[in-house]
C-alpha cells in the first residue's frame, strides 16, 4: 500500500507531466514569429518565381483561341537574402538600395511590351503575383528583380520562366 507522501509525489508529479505536455503542444502549434529582414546595402539575394530560382513555370489563363489572358491565382514571387552569390541569377543590392522592384518581361516578334510590374520589396518575402496584368499564353519570360535606387554596385537577379495556358 502506497504512503500519503508517495501518493501526493505520484500526484505532484502526473499534474507537472500534464502541464509539461500542454505547455509543449501550445509551443508547437504557434507559428514561429521571425523578424522580417529589411532590404539594405550590400545584401546579395534570390529572386524565386513560384518558389524556383530557374525554370519557373507561370500558369495563365486564356479562353479559347486568346493569345493573351492573365496569371491564375496563388502564384507568388520572392526575395530571399543569400550568404554569398551562388548562381550567376542572383542579385545584390549595391551600395545604396533599400527595396527591391520585381517586373515580368517577355519578348515578342513586334516591338516588345513595356515590363509588367509585379511587387516593390522592402523586406525579404514572398508577394502574390497580381492576377490583373496581361501576360502571353505560352512561350518564354523573364522575372527580373532590380534593386532601387540604383548605384554603380547594383545587380539584378533574375528567372527565367515559361508561361504555361491552362485554359484550353
Amino acid at each position: 500500500m502506497l504512503g500519503t507522501y508517495t501518493r501526493r509525489l505520484i500526484t505532484a508529479a502526473t499534474a507537472a507531466c500534464a502541464v509539461a505536455t500542454v505547455v509543449a503542444i501550445s509551443a508547437a502549434a504557434s507559428p514561429v514569429h521571425r523578424p522580417a529582414v529589411k532590404v539594405g546595402p550590400n545584401q546579395d539575394f534570390a529572386g524565386l518565381v513560384n518558389a524556383k530560382t530557374r525554370n519557373a513555370v507561370l500558369h495563365v489563363l486564356c479562353p479559347g483561341a486568346a493569345n493573351t489572358g492573365h496569371p491564375l491565382s496563388g502564384q507568388t514571387v520572392r526575395v530571399a537574402p543569400v550568404a554569398d552569390p551562388i548562381t550567376l541569377n542572383d542579385g545584390a543590392t549595391g551600395t545604396a538600395a533599400t527595396s527591391i522592384g520585381a517586373w515580368l518581361t517577355w519578348p515578342t516578334r513586334a516591338a516588345p511590351p513595356p515590363p509588367a510590374y509585379i511587387a516593390t520589396f522592402t523586406s525579404y518575402a514572398a508577394i502574390p503575383i497580381p492576377t490583373r496584368i496581361t501576360v502571353p499564353c505560352s512561350g518564354s519570360g523573364q522575372m527580373l528583380f532590380l534593386p532601387a535606387p540604383g548605384s554603380p554596385t547594383v545587380k539584378a537577379a533574375t528567372v527565367g520562366l515559361t508561361f504555361v495556358n491552362i485554359g484550353d
